[in-house]
């Protein structure tokens, strides 16, 4: 469950890193293509934060099911030292590219 976890939040950070590469280090001669740029650029940024919170929840659901079956607890410091973070510099990182 946690190598999984971290997998989608790889894919979640390289989604925002190439949204926030077109919208800021990628130059466009034409207003067409900077408006095309700005709507991936966005959508990726979006579609990471998405894979975090969708990712967070299918995590915790995993963890419940397991120390239920297997009779152990487990913290969530880590969980949430992980996900607030994270949520936290995508909602910076959304208002930082808005226009």
């Amino acid at each position: 469950a946690e190598r999984t976890f971290s997998a989608w939040l790889r894919t979640a950070l390289a989604a925002m890193a190439g949204g926030l590469a077109i919208l800021r280090l990628i130059t466009f001669k034409t207003d067409v293509h900077k408006i095309i740029a700005h709507i991936i650029g966005e959508m990726l940024i979006l579609w990471g934060c998405t894979i975090i919170v969708l990712a967070s929840i299918d995590y915790k659901k995993s963890r419940n099911r397991l120390s239920v079956a297997k009779n152990m607890k487990s913290s969530q410091i880590g969980y949430f030292i992980i996900v607030l973070p994270l949520l936290l510099i995508s909602a910076l990182l959304i208002w930082v590219t808005l226009p």
